[in-house]
């Protein structure tokens, strides 16, 4: 009789081990964004389900939520998702004859559904890189290169959910995160809308990047509190403020170098004749003028003096698009 108990207990340990858990296909996925719409309609229903029990009882057990269901998936699938997302939002525009703005709005709303919980679910520095290296890679889908870009960039209106985990994430791979955005403004045939966002990216990093190396700086902590300002970077070129110390120098002089080659880039992108893109151009004087007024620059005078001369040539009209 014992045996006979224990064979039962074991075939059931058995069977439980071997039960697809929640969300998990039983058959090949075959298409990601389909799976995943499947996935929020089951959500759905969970939600549905907690709102009819709520107040029946005084206590939840085996209670499951929404992201719950995400949990079969990886980072990589969540790309390809990604990829037949943009693919469904395009064949449905050009059945419904929408304009190439309706389309490119319909894909960002899809991929924004696809990502919503991709922060929780990474687990190792490899799935980071993996995203960070799809806004570099001039083969992958624009439509989600610029997105990926705009997530990256804190206080904007776009920022979603996985925007405000993927800033996060990227903070602890700064050196493989800025790798990429100076090969994507680096690039002289880059589309115009990534290359923009390029830019508007790698300024906000270094934005961030001095303003944390100050903050963290006692010598500026204690003058902030004495004068009760806010510290700034341009504190660095004020000889009336008192040095930081010198690790905080240190780290300084190294943004400072990564910065000056960010300037040069954005210099390039307005003197070079094979960037003729107008938009882009107008944008790179933009964020050499947010430098000059930001920044501790070195060479200050030289860099009035480009940003003059540009200031008196006629602009040009262009819709600065992704192809």
């Amino acid at each position: 009789m014992l045996t006979y108990i224990l064979t039962l207990i074991t075939v059931f340990i058995v069977l439980q081990t071997n039960m697809p858990a929640p969300g998990m296909p039983e058959q090949p996925i075959r298409n990601y964004w389909e799976y995943i719409q499947d996935l929020l309609s089951q959500s759905e229903e969970l939600r549905q389900t907690e709102t009819l029990n709520r107040g029946k009882y005084s206590r939840t057990t085996n209670k499951k939520y929404p992201f719950d269901l995400f949990r079969s998936l990886n980072t990589r699938a969540l790309i390809r998702a990604c990829r037949e997302a943009i693919q469904s939002a395009k064949e449905v525009g050009k059945r419904n004859n929408w304009s190439e703005e309706e389309i490119s709005l319909k894909c960002e709303e899809n991929i924004s559904i696809v990502l919503e919980y991709c922060g929780i679910l990474i687990e190792k520095s490899s799935d980071i890189d993996y995203l960070i290296h799809c806004m570099g890679g001039e083969q992958e889908e624009p439509e989600l290169r610029l997105f990926l870009l705009k997530q990256c960039i804190p206080n904007k209106d776009y920022n979603s959910l996985f925007g405000i985990h993927f800033q996060a994430l990227i903070n602890n791979r700064k050196d493989e995160y800025q790798k990429i955005l100076f090969a994507i403004v680096k690039r002289v045939n880059e589309k115009p809308k990534i290359s923009i966002a390029g830019m508007e990216a790698l300024y906000s990093f270094f934005s961030e990047q001095y303003q944390k190396c100050l903050e963290k700086d006692p010598v500026y902590q204690s003058y902030a509190i004495e004068k009760n300002e806010k510290i700034i970077p341009l504190w660095l070129e004020n000889p009336q403020i008192p040095k930081p110390i010198e690790f905080t120098q240190i780290e300084i002089s190294k943004l400072n170098r990564q910065l000056n080659e960010f300037i040069t880039q954005l210099e390039l992108k307005i003197k070079d004749k094979r960037q003729n893109n107008e938009t882009v151009i107008n944008k790179s004087k933009e964020i050499l003028e947010k430098v000059y007024t930001t920044f501790p620059v070195a060479e200050k005078e030289q860099l009035k003096k480009l940003l003059s001369s540009r200031a008196t040539e006629p602009e040009e009209k262009d819709d600065g698009g992704t192809s």
